[in-house]
């Protein structure tokens, strides 16, 4: 048994392009979105600006979700499934100068492993996604 809980987000930054239309063609909600060039809020004066372009969209909802509900896996290959036939859209972020980021945050309260299967790091090749990991130890309340 592996007794952790995760959440995962979809994350795009780009030198320069508005990343908007991206997260509307995948149907996804950006918990943060801004263009190059745009002020910074809370800059004094208006006079600081975002220097490249970030959309962070949740792909598991508010929650954290636990292994026992749907097993990592089984929401990678599930998730990667439904964003390959956008596949030409993170080519061209790509071949723009920007990135795409699959980010998992893993929380646990015991010690936890798990593999990522060929089959996943392949499609994340092909979408051109990174694969971000950040590990919480102990509860993720």
């Amino acid at each position: 048994m592996n007794p952790y809980r995760y959440r995962a987000a979809l994350r795009a930054t780009h030198p320069h392009a508005d990343l908007a239309p991206l997260f509307d063609a995948l149907q996804l909600r950006p918990t943060r979105l801004w263009t190059a060039g745009q002020p910074r809020p809370g800059a004094g004066g208006g006079e600081a600006r975002y220097r490249d372009s970030y959309a962070a969209a949740a792909l598991t909802g508010g929650e954290a979700r636990a292994w026992s509900v749907e097993p990592l896996e089984d929401f990678l290959q599930r998730t990667l499934a439904r964003l390959e036939p956008h596949r030409p859209a993170f080519e061209r972020l790509a071949a723009g100068g920007g990135r795409g980021e699959l980010a998992l945050e893993l929380s646990g309260g015991a010690r936890f492993g798990f593999a990522v299967s060929a089959a996943v790091c392949e499609a994340l090749t092909r979408l051109k996604l990174s694969f971000a990991i950040d590990v919480y130890p102990g509860p993720d309340d």
